[in-house]
């Protein structure tokens, strides 16, 4: 095998490793953003319920809003990570392009 060859092969196979990385983080980037839709309806619920019942909030009602809130705060980190590391594999991808 010719050094053209195998450096053809070692593109090839980098840009693979690339592709499947990329649609992973983009996999796990919606679903991230799935589950933070369902702790922002979730929190949304609970206030809607609070209002309802205003005279009756419990330690257990303000503990969960703050658990979902923390939740939520947590997705929102995730997902900037998940974006972050997605710019650079395509950054690595275009960079294997030229």
């Amino acid at each position: 095998m010719t050094y053209s060859q195998r450096l053809t092969q070692a593109s090839s196979s980098d840009i693979s490793y690339l592709e499947y990385h990329i649609g992973a983080a983009e996999d796990e980037l919606k679903q991230a953003e799935r589950q933070q839709i369902e702790y922002e309806s979730e929190l949304n619920q609970l206030r809607a319920s609070l209002e309802d019942d205003s005279g009756s909030i419990s330690s257990q009602d303000t503990d969960r809003e703050l658990k979902l809130q923390n939740q939520i705060a947590e997705m929102k980190s995730r997902m900037k990570a998940i974006r972050t590391r997605l710019i650079q594999l395509q950054d690595d991808m275009d960079k294997l392009a030229d």
